[in-house]
């Protein structure tokens, strides 16, 4: 009755056949029933389907999944918020999630009931400075609704589509007392939450500097781990972080152990493991990698009580099944992308390749340190195997190219199989202090062989983080992967085919990575500041400030830094910032930490500010070339000019704002002025003594908009056809001030504004430009610069 656990395609059917169903129920559309039925159908009748499109057959049903869930009532908060980006109303609803608290705002997830005493659907976050709030709690205020936006810049990672994933649509702030009117819990989530925080106390009050690593590998809690997480990625490690089958394998098999201790009946001690595991899942709020495991776990011990011997594919298959019916949007997170790879690949590719060809005999009469040596070559193997699977996903991602866990993981594995258990036992100990203590100590010693480890690893030179693949390489890249280890038979043939391989691997990435003569130039939202990268025809990088300090919203290393990682530019020729105010100077250490800079551009009054001597460790261990601007002078450029305006020899003012570096860059026809803070005294100057060079065709607007800034002389002279002015919807200064606003106002739509339209990026090749938004998306091109 149960042979379905092995065969090979009989239980994906019927999971296929239940989405075909489900399908139909949510959208009753004809051509909706008719894809799920010639799919359904393909699955059927082509029994020797292979196990790969049996994946991709999975894939498209979970995007097709996806593609019906947009639909949504009239009623529900999505269809609200997207006709009114920003309300302020009074709102009824239920606290569904753990309420977390950062910097004295309290944080949680809200299921709407009403909006006005109108019923809506739809989930929220909400927060607020109320500090007794609680799971379950149902409540009333008025809210400070808005649409939580999109990217605002380029390759940044969308917050907005990660919480869609979620079916969140908007954020909630409480303008008034938060009252508490009813209770609404579901048990099982109340008690999983009460068990989550329970834990998260313990783990802090007994592991101290390391409670944060301690809660991401128990359970998957990783707000508080720091600039650890940033050295076990180097290592190569990061894995390691993620709550995943190696976790969950060295848990199932401690509790089974114990269970075994009190539950003598085996077949009973594998159905309170399930038990378990599902709540370890809840505890662990069910992130890919733990529900993958958890899922095929559980699928194997209702395998051993029926004995049967399972189909370890069919169980992935069905696994990933149950995941995306659930969760369709899963689909496309990294984490399941790359638990997936990783148990199909050691599922399928790793037991191909046999190191040392043993019989049970000579294995038991091997030496230690040959079974050592063994082992450290199956890791070593099997981790190469791992990462040349998982980078294409990797670089796509997260622009990294990541080889160090080849040496990482000969060790790490080991230790963290160790540490896992012991932790565990820590945790579970009662308060018997001496006992602990005990245990503790050897843990404090794991850790730092552990912590040795990882910075040993973390300094190999095996890692970039300016790598990336483009999804048609990742694509051909999988697909030349998928010929090597599938569709070669005899792999001594493989030395005669590798070749080939490399040459149109090489070829696809010259190819794809091709960059066109033209001048790019970005301007980033990164709040109050400014922050603008020029790349050149000649591929030279400017990067023109460095935007604000890093415990603002958009830092350089969220605003700028992905971007760059993207496009593989990981040295900048010049930096350039214009004057000593930290909006524009703040992410200078970031770009020293990242980024290698060949020169600095500053002015001698930021030489004389005290926080110059912040940066002058930096500047030598880069071996970075300062050039001080004294005077007007101009930067050598193949095929662009750029000249430095101001300020000049016998420039002189009281405010600083006024010595802001102004730059002026001419290709061709096209031409760009960037004014740093320039106020109305520094811009007389520019008029009275260098007024030939102000006419251009883009201004960069001085100050954030200030009306200490853009003088009508000023404006006249310059004449710009578009205008930038790097100023948020809100900030304490209220930029841009409305005067400017109306000076600027004959630009119609060719004025763009950060908080409103967010990063800017022009591309021209000297003749024609082309304009494009990341938030508004304004998009448009201007065919003949000389008009």
């Amino acid at each position: 009755m149960f042979s379905f656990l092995n065969a090979p395609l009989f239980l994906p059917t019927v999971f296929w056949i239940f989405g075909l169903i489900v399908g139909n129920y949510i959208s009753p559309n004809p051509l909706s029933f008719a894809v799920f039925s010639l799919l359904s159908l393909l699955l059927m009748f082509f029994r020797k389907i292979k196990f790969i499109a049996l994946f991709a057959a999975i894939f498209f049903l979970a995007v097709f999944r996806i593609s019906l869930s947009e639909i949504t009532p009239a009623n529900s908060i999505h269809n609200i918020i997207s006709q009114n980006h920003h309300l302020i109303q009074p709102l009824h609803g239920g606290i569904i999630s753990e309420v977390t608290e950062k910097k004295g705002v309290y944080h949680c997830v809200v299921r709407v009931d009403s909006i006005t005493s109108k019923k809506v659907g739809g989930k929220i976050l909400f927060s607020s400075r109320q500090k007794n709030l609680h799971y379950g709690d149902v409540i009333s205020t008025v809210v400070d609704l808005k649409k939580i936006e999109n990217s605002s810049n380029p390759a940044s990672f969308d917050y907005a589509e990660y919480l869609k994933a979620k079916r969140i649509f908007a954020s909630a702030y409480s303008k008034t007392l938060v009252k508490i009117v009813a209770q609404r819990k579901n048990f099982f989530s109340a008690l999983i939450i009460q068990i989550r925080k329970f834990l998260q106390k313990r783990i802090e009050r007994r592991f101290g500097k390391d409670a944060g690593f301690v809660k991401a590998i128990l359970i998957g809690d990783k707000s508080s781990l720091g600039e650890k997480r940033n050295l076990l990625t180097k290592a190569g490690l990061s894995h390691l972080l993620a709550v995943s089958g190696l976790h969950v394998g060295i848990l199932s098999l401690i509790f089974f152990f114990l269970l075994k201790s009190f539950v003598p009946n085996r077949n009973l001690a594998r159905l309170f493991l399930i038990f378990i595991l599902i709540f370890y899942g809840a505890i662990c709020q069910w992130s890919p990698s733990v529900s993958r495991a958890v899922i095929m776990i559980s699928l194997y011990l209702i395998a051993r009580n029926l004995q049967r011997q399972p189909s370890s594919n069919n169980i992935l298959a069905v696994s990933l099944l149950i995941i995306t019916s659930i969760r369709p949007s899963q689909i496309f997170s990294v984490g399941l992308q790359l638990s997936f790879i990783a148990v199909f690949v050691l599922l399928n590719i790793v037991p191909r390749f046999s190191f040392l060809k043993l019989k049970k005999d000579e294995i038991a009469i091997l030496g230690f340190w040959k079974k050592l040596v063994n082992s450290l070559l199956v890791i070593f193997v099997s981790s190469f195997i791992l990462n040349l699977f998982m980078f294409p996903v990797i670089s796509f991602h997260f622009h990294q190219l990541n080889f160090n866990g080849l040496v990482g993981n000969l060790f790490g594995i080991p230790l963290m199989t160790l540490i896992l258990p012991l932790t565990l036992l820590i945790v579970l100990l009662p308060d018997w202090n001496f006992l602990v203590s005990i245990y503790l100590s050897g843990f404090k010693f794991l850790m730092l062989l552990f912590g040795s480890w990882v910075n040993f690893a973390s300094r190999l030179p095996m890692f970039n983080n300016f790598y990336y693949l483009n999804l048609l390489q990742v694509i051909f890249v999988f697909l030349i992967l998928g010929f090597i280890f599938f569709g070669i038979r005899n792999y001594k043939k493989i030395k005669f085919v590798l070749p080939v391989i490399g040459i149109l691997i090489l070829s696809l990435f010259l190819l794809g990575n091709k960059k066109r003569n033209n001048l790019k130039i970005t301007f980033f939202d990164c709040g109050l500041g400014d922050l603008f990268l020029v790349e050149t025809p000649s591929h030279k990088t400017i990067i023109i400030d460095s935007g604000p300090p890093d415990d603002t919203r958009k830092p350089f290393e969220k605003s700028a830094l992905p971007y760059l990682q993207k496009n593989g530019i990981s040295t900048v020729d010049w930096v350039i910032i214009t004057h000593a105010h930290n909006d524009h100077y703040g992410g200078l250490d970031e770009i020293f930490k990242n980024l290698q800079v060949k020169n600095l551009v500053i002015t001698d009054e930021f030489q004389q500010r005290r926080i110059w001597k912040h940066f002058l460790p930096e500047i030598s261990d880069e071996k970075c070339k300062v050039v001080t601007v004294s005077d007007t002078t101009h930067l050598e450029f193949p095929l662009i000019k750029l000249k430095i305006l101001h300020p000049d020899k016998s420039f002189s003012a009281r405010k600083i704002n006024n010595y802001s570096i102004v730059t002026r860059i001419d290709f061709d026809n096209f031409s760009i002025l960037f004014t740093g803070d320039l106020e109305k005294g520094g811009e007389k100057y520019l008029l009275q003594n260098y007024p030939d060079f102000l006419d251009c065709d883009v201004l960069k607007i001085g100050h954030h908009g200030s009306k200490t800034s853009s003088s009508q002389d000023f404006i006249d002279a310059v004449s710009p056809n578009f205008a930038f002015i790097p100023a948020p919807k809100k900030n304490r200064f209220n930029f841009p001030h409305l005067q400017t606003l109306k000076k600027f106002s004959y630009l119609g739509n060719r004025l763009f504004i950060e908080g409103e339209d967010g990063a800017l990026q022009i591309e021209t090749d000297g003749k024609t430009a082309h304009f494009h938004s990341f938030l508004s998306h304004r998009d448009f091109s201007v065919y003949d610069l000389r008009d």
